[in-house]
């Protein structure tokens, strides 16, 4: 069976192998973009009686390259080779305990590929709209956390033991402004996790499961 990793890989090589065909059709477009990543967990367990856990937005940096392939003049297919910071920041309270709450932030980055379909409702227009979805796979580079109890002190660790692997979907609307050369475009994406991140709060503190989400800003350049 081939894995999630492998298939992300072989689907990427194939979608880059046949990039010359599809330009020589004038059905191939290339680009690169980047904006801002606002990051966050969600998890739908049950949480424990023993602490509670607040969920703050982590900002960062997301960016990368996209190749499309124009199937008509209302959809496309779109691969995007993107670089996220994710994570998120929490406010850890546990009954009793003497020192305060435990603040920890989560430094997890990613390399990230989207397959999208992409939907042009108007394709004539001088600003076109559009809408994308599809499933993302990404690979873990960086995993680093900081923890904090007022009057302690803070610490900085590697995370050790998460998955490397992460897989979801991804959302997006924004708009297009086509020219000669290359074209505008400003996109919102929404991209929502589905594997299970169990992540440390600190020596002999709980452990809490969560999943990955992150709202972004993207502007790109399209070619």
């Amino acid at each position: 069976m081939i894995k999630a990793r492998e298939f992300g890989v072989i689907a990427l090589v194939t979608f880059m192998g046949l990039m010359p065909a599809l330009e020589a059709a004038g059905r191939f477009g290339f680009g690169v973009q980047g904006g801002f990543a606002f990051a966050n967990h969600w998890s739908t367990e049950e949480k424990s009686g023993d602490y509670t856990v607040e969920s703050g937005i982590k900002g960062g940096f997301g960016g990368g390259a996209l190749a499309m392939f124009r199937i008509n003049d209302l959809f496309s297919l779109e691969a995007d080779i993107l670089y996220v910071k994710k994570g998120s920041n929490q406010t850890i309270s546990i009954p009793g305990f003497p020192y305060g709450d435990i603040k920890v932030k989560y430094q997890l980055d990613y390399v990230e590929i989207p397959l999208l379909v992409r939907v042009n409702p108007l394709p004539r227009a001088k600003i076109q709209p559009s809408l994308a979805v599809g499933p993302y796979l990404a690979f873990l580079t960086a995993k680093r956390y900081i923890y904090r109890i007022s009057g302690i002190g803070s610490w900085e660790d590697e995370i050790e033991g998460i998955k490397s692997t992460d897989y979801g979907i991804t959302f997006g609307t924004g708009l297009n402004i086509p020219a000669k050369v290359c074209g505008l475009r400003i996109e919102y994406r929404y991209s929502m996790g589905f594997v299970d991140l169990t992540l440390p709060t600190g020596p002999g503190f709980p452990e809490i499961g969560l999943k990955n989400y992150c709202h972004g800003l993207m502007f790109g350049l399209v070619f």
